[in-house]
């Protein structure tokens, strides 16, 4: 009873407990990787990888590796990818890296290094018929309403 020490369970799941943003203040550096399922405002130095819900890096704020969140805010300056639903470059931001957004929105007066790509979600193909048709079944489809069809389409049917 008094002598047995309760062992602490560690969850390495982070849970969102409250709506408080963590800030990461201007005299602060860190090396390492920084997790948060909530909004991290960034006021100093991270050289590490972030992956957070929601990212505002101040305009003293410097990231040096992998940004992935839901949404970033760059004041300061990013030195590489950043990777995230919505991204906003402010004036005076500098970015040395590639961007890849759904959405972006550079000011005048930020600085981008490196490339713009668009995310697009990746769509599964849906299976029309688990049964797949003999070529002569094929070929007599293409015979009989060819107009839809490319003329490279009709050259590949007929060498099958």
């Amino acid at each position: 009873m008094f002598g047995r020490k309760k062992q602490k369970t560690v969850s390495s799941n982070l849970k969102r407990v409250n709506h408080t943003p963590s800030i990461i203040s201007e005299d602060v550096r860190l090396t390492g990787t920084l997790v948060s399922q909530g909004e991290v405002q960034l006021d100093g130095r991270i050289d590490g990888d972030i992956k957070v819900e929601h990212l505002v890096i101040g305009s003293t704020g410097v990231v040096e590796g992998i940004v992935e969140a839901k949404s970033v805010i760059v004041k300061g300056k990013v030195i590489g990818s950043i990777n995230a639903s919505e991204v906003k470059v402010q004036s005076g931001a500098h970015v040395h890296g590639d961007v890849f957004h759904d959405t972006l929105s550079i000011d005048a007066g930020a600085v981008i290094e490196g490339s713009l790509k668009q995310r697009f979600e990746k769509e599964e193909p849906e299976l029309i018929s688990k049964e797949l048709k003999p070529a002569k079944e094929v070929k007599a489809l293409l015979k009989e309403d060819g107009s839809d069809l490319s003329f490279v389409n009709k050259q590949a049917a007929d060498k099958n």
